[in-house]
């Protein structure tokens, strides 16, 4: 690349502080990626916390090399590409603005481990340079963002997995496959629920100030409103804002959601109800702390409860996914699952008059497994689709369907009413108001490109 070009793409070298930056955020010209070797050379937008994450799984995998970093801070940027350096020997290009590597042939794939808003622009830029993508959860800011981005990797016919890395966890997959097999009877009620008392705190009140020089804080702000610079809406409590993300219910609930979904083979709910509030915490957040979800589905109910202000476990757990059966229950979280068989009993008030009733016999089992990280092989599993063009094991279709139940508890909240959801559509019926926050309208310069 020239220098010219370096300046113009925000190129900062392997470490240090920005060149120059890039203006508009126009669609890349279409390529097709390709290493001259058998490594997968990839890059990675996003290096703070998740990203480096990510790396842990990445970096050790031997056909890997990762050749180039993006992040609108230098620091993520200059201490990844140091690590990169001393873990794999090679110093990678950092920039601010990720097209850098959009226009390098060399770079096979991306991973983009940015805030929720910054999902969706990175990911259609990628692919249609010739690029296939993994990204983290939850999918898009909304659920329109999240169409694009399923569309781009279709007409592009490019790999784009999703990191809900507990879909490759083994104890997730075998609690999934009992819930399938019919051994619960019939599933008629789940649960899932994230607990914690952060109260009467919480992240606390933060003044807006000045961005940090070494931060580019209007390209991190992208395409959300302009805002002025606060750091209680920066790194990591982002996640807060309704401008950047969807709250606890799309940081968490997508992962439990998920489950759910694949479980009961379903793309969605027919219908979605949500109450809930700011309640507990004093803090500078615009989303819940307290949240009540409950989707319909043709023969089940799920509920998602979520609250910041009382740490009391619910089945011994603070977040976790429990299936409720005819026949028993299943509960599960990252630390393993448990099957509890359940019994019948006589029907309260009821009348005996041929004799004692005889209650139905169950056969289930009880049955226990430790959890197994999934993290490593849904890495492996991207990078073994790169060589045999197969879907991945979350597939963006697959984790847009279960991002979309997040947005729609939240959409559900602000509007105060049932909601009726066709999964197959995608479309909330009889009511513009709500239709209306399936998408918004991103901020000049940083606009969706056509698909």
């Amino acid at each position: 690349m020239s220098t010219d070009g370096m300046t113009r793409r925000g190129f900062v070298g392997s470490v240090g502080a920005t060149a120059g930056a890039a203006s508009l955020f126009a669609a890349p010209a279409i390529g097709k990626a390709g290493s001259a070797n058998e490594k997968i050379r990839l890059g990675i937008i996003g290096a703070g916390s998740r990203g480096n994450q990510l790396l842990d799984s990445f970096l050790p995998q031997p056909d890997v090399e990762l050749v180039a970093v993006a992040d609108v801070d230098d620091h993520h940027a200059g201490e990844t590409a140091e690590r990169v350096k001393k873990e794999k020997q090679n110093s990678p290009k950092a920039a601010r603005d990720y097209r850098f590597m959009l226009d390098d042939k060399d770079v096979d794939a991306v991973i983009i481990a940015t805030p929720d808003h910054w999902h969706a622009l990175p990911s259609i830029h990628a692919v249609m340079a010739g690029k296939d993508v993994y990204v983290e959860k939850p999918v898009a800011h909304n659920v329109a963002e999240g169409r694009a981005m399923i569309a781009a990797a279709r007409k592009y016919n490019k790999v784009m997995a999703v990191g809900t890395q507990q879909r490759s966890s083994s104890h997730f997959q075998k609690a999934v496959e009992i819930v399938k097999s019919g051994k619960l009877g019939k599933v008629f009620w789940v649960q899932t629920w994230n607990y914690e008392n952060i109260s009467p705190t919480g992240m606390g009140k933060s003044p807006d100030t000045d961005a940090p020089s070494h931060v580019d804080y209007d390209r991190w702000l992208g395409p959300a409103p302009r805002r002025p610079f606060n750091l209680n809406r920066f790194h990591l409590l982002f996640r807060w804002f309704s401008d950047y993300a969807g709250g606890m219910m799309s940081d968490w609930g997508v992962h439990l959601n998920d489950i759910v979904l694949w479980a009961l083979d379903a793309k969605g709910p027919k219908s979605v109800h949500a109450s809930g509030g700011i309640m507990t915490t004093e803090d500078d957040r615009d989303t819940p702390d307290t949240l009540q979800v409950v989707y319909e589905f043709p023969n089940c109910m799920l509920t998602y409860s979520m609250h910041k202000g009382n740490g009391l476990r619910l089945n011994g757990k603070d977040y976790g996914i429990m299936f409720c059966g005819t026949d028993g229950s299943l509960i599960l979280d990252r630390s393993g699952f448990e099957v509890i068989p359940d019994h019948t009993t006589l029907p309260y008030g009821i009348r005996l008059v041929h004799g004692k009733r005889e209650n139905r016999k169950i056969d289930l089992k009880p049955e226990k497994a430790d959890g197994v990280d999934g993290q490593n092989p849904h890495v492996r599993n991207f990078l073994d689709c790169m060589k045999s063009r197969q879907r991945p094991t979350c597939d963006i279709e697959i984790a847009h369907r279960s991002t979309n139940t997040c947005h729609l508890g939240n959409i559900a909240y602000k509007v105060g009413r049932k909601l009726e959801w066709d999964s197959e559509t995608e479309t909330i019926k009889n009511d513009p108001e709500a239709t209306a926050l399936l998408s918004r309208e991103a901020r000049k310069g940083y606009e969706l490109p056509a698909i």
